[in-house]
């Protein structure tokens, strides 16, 4: 019989944020016996970890909530950033001296300053060459590291991002992937979640539709093992797209993953992480750019990986009795409901709305403070501060354009 190991049970009780007599008590246990079942001392079967689940809620029907989306890299560049110290207390929440310093030669870069898995790359000469170009980079263990940043100062990464990019309006994003999670659905339901074998068959039976991604691949394998708790199938993954192409799509069975790494069973996998498959997408260059512009722009994450994929593949079942592709169900409940999202790929001009955003987003609320200020002080603060700017050349030109444009002109 299937058993929960001691230490992913404490796991698990520790999400919930109980304490042990709390969870015991929530699940109907004798304390005595739910620690005995925690130190090991008694083993727990998978089928009755699932009542205790059960009992706490778990494995309900949520259909709208199938999927969960997280971002999973991103590397972002500027032109020119050269105040490193300011970029790191405003923009990501944490100090320069925080990082270790080393020499790269990656993407062309000699100077790495590395906090863990947030990295920041640019010249050790960028004083005496006067290159201040930077980019700033996160794999997917370097977003779980910023998000904990963002989530001590109350900050989503919608923020995060709005943020960034209208405060250094020369960035551009280089690349994003986006990891949309379809979530377990619980014991007995395994048959209405999306199988990538079966997805295999229909790509060969070609009722997959592809629109712009021309390639497709598939990978898998497995181990020998004499553990019998442990997974010996790695799964198999689905590529569409190319590497080299500025959108790549990546289908795989993440449960498999997920139990070679923990050396778990597949259904403790399961029951642990409650995560089926896995639907990775990642951007470039300018789908990678115009991604973040519609998220920054109120677009929920989940929404647009799924209008990506919705444009991008179309899965079927069959014909109908007019010989026409049915859409598949499964595949519809999971990706259906949302309109295709085309991707920008050209970059945004600026305008007079980026830098009304950027005002709202970083001084607005110090701007209150000081207008408040002046009112209790009887001070001039805020028509000093106005006074105080100057029209740029860039700001000059972008006057003319809008005096020329009719939409302006009373």
């Amino acid at each position: 019989m299937n058993k929960i190991s001691p230490f992913n049970l404490k796991k698990f009780r520790q999400q919930t944020g109980m304490s042990q007599k709390q969870f015991a008590e929530a699940v109907t246990l004798p304390i005595r016996t739910y620690r005995s079942y925690e130190s090991g001392e008694r083993g727990l079967s998978i089928e009755k970890f699932r009542v205790l689940k059960e009992k706490l809620g778990f494995h309900k029907d949520y259909e709208k909530n199938r999927l969960r989306a997280r971002i999973d890299y991103l590397r972002i560049s500027f032109p020119s950033l050269r105040d490193l110290e300011n970029f790191c207390e405003n923009i990501l929440h944490c100090h320069l001296y925080e990082f270790t310093e080393q020499e790269t030669r990656i993407m062309n870069y000699t100077h790495l300053w590395q906090r863990g898995n947030i990295w920041i790359f640019d010249f050790f000469d960028k004083v005496e060459s006067k290159d201040y170009q930077a980019c700033l980079q996160l794999s997917g263990q370097g977003c779980r590291e910023m998000e904990v940043l963002l989530e001590h100062r109350g900050i989503t990464w919608q923020t995060f991002l709005q943020n960034l990019i209208y405060s250094y309006e020369d960035c551009r994003v280089k690349r994003l992937d986006i990891a949309l999670d379809e979530l377990y659905k619980g014991y007995g339901k395994e048959d209405e979640q999306i199988h990538i074998p079966k997805l295999i068959d229909k790509l060969y039976a070609k009722e997959i539709v592809l629109k712009t991604l021309r390639k497709w691949n598939v990978t898998g394998g497995g181990s020998f093992t004499d553990n019998e708790d442990m997974e010996a199938n790695h799964g198999l993954s689905i590529y569409f797209g190319s590497r080299q192409s500025q959108l790549y799509f990546n289908f795989y069975e993440k449960r498999y993953e997920l139990a070679q790494q923990e050396n778990i069973s597949l259904v403790e996998s399961l029951e642990i992480f409650g995560i089926w498959n896995r639907y990775e997408l990642r951007f470039s260059d300018h789908k990678a750019q115009g991604a973040i512009e519609e998220y920054i722009h109120g677009v929920d994450l989940g929404e647009i990986a799924r209008g990506v994929i919705n444009k991008e593949i179309q899965v079927y079942d069959g014909v109908n009795q007019f010989g026409a592709y049915k859409p598949d169900k499964k595949w519809q409940q999971l990706f259906g409901g949302v309109e295709p999202l085309k991707l920008s790929t050209s970059p945004q001009p600026y305008s007079i709305e980026r830098t009304i955003k950027w005002l709202t987003y970083q001084v607005a609320n110090s701007l209150a403070l000081v207008s408040e200020a002046d009112k209790i002080m009887h001070t001039e603060y805020m028509r000093m501060i106005q006074n105080s700017g100057e029209i740029t050349d860039r700001g000059t030109a972008m006057l003319n354009l809008l005096k020329a444009n009719k939409q302006y002109k009373t």
